[in-house]
């Protein structure tokens, strides 16, 4: 039987603090909260997976991209980020959709009452 084990990181709340900008490990675990990231308890401490802390990272960057660039949001976050395993995720998450574009309608011809 072949067994395949996924090594993943794992990150200390002490450490997410710090990579967020907050001041302390309260704050990091109500923001883990807020965006739905997993805290587990290994050796007694409270970590994080290092993926999902940072998936949801990049996930809330791409959620302002979409605002602000929504025909070429994608484009803008590949060639900006190195990690390629988060933007094929990304990839996934938001797959590609067509762009369209608002037809206004002149022939309809508009009565003021």
């Amino acid at each position: 039987m072949l067994c395949l084990f996924l090594h993943i990181d794992h990150l200390k709340i002490a450490d997410i603090a710090k990579t967020l900008g907050l001041k302390d490990s309260r704050s990091a675990k109500k923001w883990l909260d807020d965006n739905g990231v997993p805290i587990t308890k290994i050796g007694g401490k409270n970590v994080v997976s290092q993926f999902a802390f940072e998936f949801k990272r990049q996930q809330l960057e791409v959620e302002g991209l979409r605002i602000s660039y929504p025909n070429k949001w994608f484009e803008i976050y590949d060639a900006n980020t190195p990690n390629k395993a988060i933007v094929k995720s990304i990839r996934e998450l938001y797959p590609e959709t067509s762009v369209t574009k608002k037809i206004s309608n002149k022939s309809i011809k508009q009565f003021i009452t």
